[in-house]
């Protein structure tokens, strides 16, 4: 009874946490569209972890920076461990200061709780759930909670690679997602953008997906009814975006023949967003020199500016996530651990300064 109890308070007493912290957000910034080229971050799932002082600071960085928008993690599993027991509070810690900060939140809904996993991938978080409407549920849960204070919505992350839609991925199992969550989110919030899960650069390998092959299957399948837009990590280092010799693999090039799919499609009004692009420094084998790193984010920057119809585009990451320089995950920032700026800090910096998100 005394666990029930503490967990029904955590759950409610929370409930109106933004609203007396911050002020809402939902200006023209926060929009799907917008006549401006507009750069967020994507921190990844440390932003999370983070104490207050330091996710101040990290956000205050990337405020000044003229970031629009940071990318944040909604994760099922940890919320909603427990079916129909909620825990709120650390989401709601992240999101209050985001919006605090006069951030427009992006809030990506997975990752699927134990109970909720189909069985062949009962052990992991990043399992696809067994009941598309389940997850929808929850997807409806968090949009009533937050939709005064955020309009902005991915659903799932990175669906065409095995890392986060295990056991396999699946374009029709994914496709059901949307099917089952998009009417949620309109029917309670119809101004909102609700986005396709960003995809990662892959190739048709029998374990991963390449995503211009995914982005036509779900066309195939009727499922870009189901998104405001489309999503891509392009993802290309440690070479260029627009380095020519990489054009059979490259994901940035697919920018290209992916608006054809779409516009073959009936959707050349939707726009391609990018939710996480960038390149980490160090000495990994595949890292690159700050001087590149910056370069990278500039031309993805330059084709924002330069293509009216792709979105918003999200540095991966703010701030590295460590201080390994041979872990290339811990040092795709813009920032070191230690908040003093690499050249690509600066390079954001001019380009929001030129061009400021309205």
């Amino acid at each position: 009874m005394l666990v029930t109890l503490t967990i029904f308070l955590i759950s409610s007493m929370s409930t109106t946490a933004i609203a007396q912290a911050a002020p809402a957000t939902l200006d023209g910034r926060c929009s799907g569209m917008s006549a401006s080229p507009r750069i967020g971050g994507s921190p990844g799932a440390t932003l999370g972890a983070l104490s207050a002082g330091d996710l101040d600071r990290e956000l205050t960085l990337a405020r000044n920076a003229g970031m629009f928008a940071i990318r944040v993690d909604i994760d099922w599993s940890s919320i909603e461990s427990v079916r129909g027991r909620f825990n709120w509070t650390n989401t709601d810690r992240i999101l209050t200061a985001i919006v605090s900060h006069g951030m427009c939140p992006l809030g990506i809904i997975g990752y699927t709780p134990a109970w909720a996993r189909v069985p062949a991938a009962a052990m992991d978080s990043h399992s696809r759930p067994s009941n598309p409407d389940t997850y929808a549920a929850f997807v409806a849960t968090v949009v009533t909670r937050y939709r005064d204070h955020m309009n902005l919505w991915e659903v799932w992350n990175e669906p065409n690679i095995v890392g986060f839609f295990k056991p396999s991925p699946d374009v029709a199992a994914y496709s059901a997602l949307l099917r089952a969550a998009y009417p949620k989110i309109k029917q309670l919030q119809p101004g909102s953008t609700v986005l396709s899960g960003g995809l990662a650069p892959a190739a048709d390998n029998g374990v991963n997906i390449d995503p211009t092959t995914y982005l036509s299957e779900l066309y195939r399948l009727g499922a870009n009814a189901y998104f405001d837009a489309f999503n891509l990590h392009p993802y290309t280092y440690p070479a260029l975006p627009n380095d020519p010799s990489t054009a059979g693999w490259n994901t940035a090039m697919k920018l290209w023949p992916m608006r054809d799919i779409m516009i073959a499609g009936g959707d050349s009004a939707k726009q391609i967003w990018l939710t996480e692009f960038g390149a980490p420094t160090g000495t990994a084998a595949n890292a690159v020199s700050e001087q590149t790193q910056s370069e990278t984010i500039g031309i993805i920057m330059d084709a924002v500016l330069g293509n009216s119809w792709i979105g918003p585009a999200f540095v991966y990451s703010v701030r590295d996530a460590g201080t390994n320089a041979a872990d290339p995950e811990q040092n795709f920032g813009l920032l070191r651990r230690d908040f003093s700026p690499k050249l690509a800090y600066g390079r954001v910096l001019d380009f929001t300064t030129g061009h400021p998100a309205s």
